[in-house]
């Protein structure tokens, strides 16, 4: 099982939780904010309208001695008393007074109003009922100085909840921040490892393609020094053969040096002048269909000069005993909707082909049809090589119809002139 794969992806679950609480505690920060906002402002409101009622009745409360020390009506009076009427019912009729009064606060409020209006206010319009309105005044300043007490402690006890939740969700921002960063940091930390772990599997891959193809040659060499051995003298269509494969040797050579200084640019050439090099090098006629775009296209040299040489050869192999041989490599290049364009190059042959078994043995390594000397990693390392430059190989044959190979390469906007 491939925990790696697994851990990554629950990395990214995390990382995508992560985002989405950041956002909701960013959001619920906002909501608590207005709340808070909200509650100040009605505390401030509660809170004036019960130093306005104590005011009002000091204010009451001073009148009444006035007026009881002069035996003079006092001409404001009857106003204070109605506006201290007005100031406790409006403060009743609030729809959050219960926020802030309990249930036994709100009863004394309404039964302090109801007192005012039919007693304190009889006693003031009567003039002479003085000494009695003091009285009611004393019993209401008692149940004023209550009701303010408790909308102050419950003001301080909302203003104290809305605190703490505004620090509880901050710092579910901060922890959610936190994972978020430790995530990136993990997925960071895992992409490098990956990075590494491709890049050394591509490596022997890249290795095991140049051994497969140098081993090959050699072997060719090999058989022609055995003829050199011999009485007979070697043909000229040897001695050609020999050095196109020192040529070839060499080729790969440049290409191992290429590999082993990654750090360089690699060389690059246009997909057009590798095919005419290939079809040089081809014993058998190639029938070529390539557009002239996708002939203008700009290509890693080294790695599709082996990738599509070792394709030929393979097809080469598949026609030799066909009385019709035929090998097309057709090219072209495709624009995608919101993707980078894809250069599409399928090497087809109408050789012997291969049953639905050997196809699906194709890839492995070490696996060959052919005896003796092939080592059989050509056609797995080819996919091995696709891969390494981010794109995809796709094979399709059928015995006695011919092998299809479909190759798609994603180009970057510096590969099309």
């Amino acid at each position: 099982m491939d925990w790696g794969r697994y851990l990554t992806a629950t990395l990214y679950v995390v990382l995508v939780v992560a985002a989405g609480l950041c956002f909701w505690s960013f959001l619920r920060s906002d909501v608590y904010r207005v709340q808070t906002d909200e509650i100040m402002s009605q505390t401030f409101e509660i809170q004036d309208r019960a130093s306005q009622a104590r005011e009002k009745l000091a204010t009451i409360k001073g009148y009444l001695f006035v007026a009881a020390a002069t035996k003079q009506p006092q001409p404001r009076l009857l106003a204070e008393v109605m506006l201290l009427s007005f100031n406790l019912k409006a403060l009743s009729q609030l729809e959050y007074v219960d926020r802030f009064l309990d249930a036994p606060e709100i009863d004394l409020l309404k039964r302090t109003v109801t007192a005012i209006d039919e007693t304190l206010l009889p006693h003031i319009r009567a003039n002479g009922q003085l000494d009695e309105a003091l009285q009611s005044v004393a019993k209401f300043e008692a149940d004023v100085f209550r009701i303010s007490g408790a909308t102050l402690a419950h003001s301080l006890t909302l203003r104290a909840t809305a605190a703490i939740e505004a620090n509880a969700i901050r710092n579910k921002l901060f922890f959610a921040v936190a994972i978020l960063v430790l995530s990136i940091a993990v997925l960071f930390i895992l992409q490098q490892n990956s990075l590494a772990r491709r890049k050394d599997h591509h490596i022997r891959s890249f290795a095991s393609l140049f051994a497969h193809m140098t081993r090959s040659r050699i072997a060719a060499l090999r058989l022609f020094l055995s003829y050199l051995g011999s009485d007979r003298p070697p043909s000229p269509e040897a001695l050609s053969a020999a050095r196109s494969t020192i040529s070839e040797l060499d080729d790969i050579n440049e290409g191992m040096m290429t590999m082993g200084h990654a750090r360089t640019r690699s060389k690059t050439a246009t997909l057009g002048d590798l095919l005419v090099d290939i079809e040089k090098s081809c014993p058998t006629e190639l029938h070529m269909e390539i557009d002239d775009v996708a002939s203008a296209t700009v290509v890693p040299a080294s790695q599709f000069h082996l990738l599509i040489d070792e394709l030929v050869r393979n097809s080469v192999n598949a026609v030799v005993r066909r009385p019709d041989p035929l090998i097309t490599i057709k090219a072209e290049v495709r624009h995608r909707f919101w993707r980078r364009a894809q250069l599409v190059l399928t090497v087809t042959d109408n050789g012997v082909g291969m049953t639905s078994s050997i196809l699906a043995k194709a890839r492995e390594p070490f696996f060959s049809t052919k005896a003796g000397v092939h080592v059989g990693l050509g056609l797995t390392n080819c996919v091995e090589l696709v891969r390494t430059m981010a794109g995809r190989l796709k094979i399709t044959s059928e015995p006695n119809s011919g092998t299809v190979v479909r190759i798609e390469y994603a180009l970057v906007a510096q590969s099309l002139k």
